[in-house]
């Protein structure tokens, strides 16, 4: 019997990807409140509460439906996302480092995306975006204030590896791959997903530098020819972030009250930043052009 979306056109599987999310938002989203409630009845706003809803159901949204999709059109759980494949070392080695040297950048650009404003007429729409930029900060604030090093190698666990790792295997693991054998076009594929990674988080003051870190990751697949290589350095990006906040807070310094472009020697770190950055991706691409592993004759990619 052959795979149930086998024989569907590239619109139905769509369909069907859109459901299985859905179901996973439906089913696991009730199954994290009544887990949650039932261990922190009495703490629905604590940091425990939150580390066991928004596990339960990133696992839901983003990884059940990814792994679901590809059994269904391929009875194989990795057909898409080719996890079953580990990107070159070398490779490895250079997202490890341009993870460190990208969020001067990202810094810089999500300051820029926060000086949009909109007009008079859009000025509803407005204030609910920035209802929900305030609502997701009040999240991170609640499971990273007063830290210590358990809690910081939790948050590390709960807010850096399990996102990298369920919403990789949705978007680049699953969508991006997806589009592309759709389209028969990688580089839309990459931009299109980007596109709705960044516009599902409902995170519009930082949409723009979410975008391009989405383009960056999509790239890294390609160029890994794995999803562990988007995975990578998608952990290693919130991880940092992660333990740079945990340090300024020790020091007594809030970065979220912190203008990027009023600290002195900012723009010349960013642009040296960005020649790095460049040159990284250069040297990625080459070896991925270099690389002699074999990939099979049915490679979606």
């Amino acid at each position: 019997m052959p795979p149930l979306l086998s024989s569907k056109s590239p619109w139905l599987q769509l369909c069907y990807l859109l459901l299985f999310v859905a179901g996973g938002l439906t089913i696991f989203g009730s199954l994290s409140l009544f887990t949650g409630k039932l261990f922190f009845a009495d703490h629905l706003n604590s940091r425990g509460f939150l580390y066991v809803t928004n596990s339960i159901s990133t696992f839901g949204i983003f990884f059940a439906p990814a792994l679901l999709f590809s059994y269904s059109a391929t009875r194989k759980l990795f057909f898409y996302s080719d996890a079953d494949r580990m990107a070159p070392s070398q490779m490895i080695g250079y997202v490890l480092v341009l993870s460190l040297f990208i969020l001067p950048i990202i810094a810089y650009l999500g300051h820029l995306n926060e000086q949009i404003t909109f007009p008079e007429s859009m000025q509803k729409i407005e204030a609910w975006m920035r209802g929900m930029e305030e609502a997701a900060k009040v999240f991170t604030k609640t499971l990273t204030a007063n830290s210590s090093i358990p809690i910081l190698l939790a948050n590390i666990l709960i807010m850096a590896l399990l996102p990298a790792v369920f919403e990789e295997f949705l978007f680049r693991g699953t969508l991006q791959p997806f589009f592309s054998k759709w389209f028969a076009n990688k580089h839309l594929a990459i931009i299109l997903t980007a596109f709705i990674f960044s516009a599902i988080h409902f995170q519009f003051y930082g949409f723009i530098p979410r975008f391009l870190l989405g383009i960056y990751l999509g790239y890294l697949l390609i160029w890994g020819k794995s999803v562990w290589l988007p995975v990578i350095a998608h952990f290693m990006h919130n991880a940092v972030s992660i333990i740079l906040d945990f340090i300024a807070q020790k020091q007594g310094v809030d970065l979220e009250a912190i203008d990027p472009s009023q600290i002195t020697g900012f723009y010349p770190v960013v642009l040296l930043c960005s020649f790095v950055v460049a040159m990284g991706i250069y040297r990625l691409w080459k070896v991925s052009h270099k690389s002699t592993k074999i990939i099979s004759p049915d490679h979606h990619l």
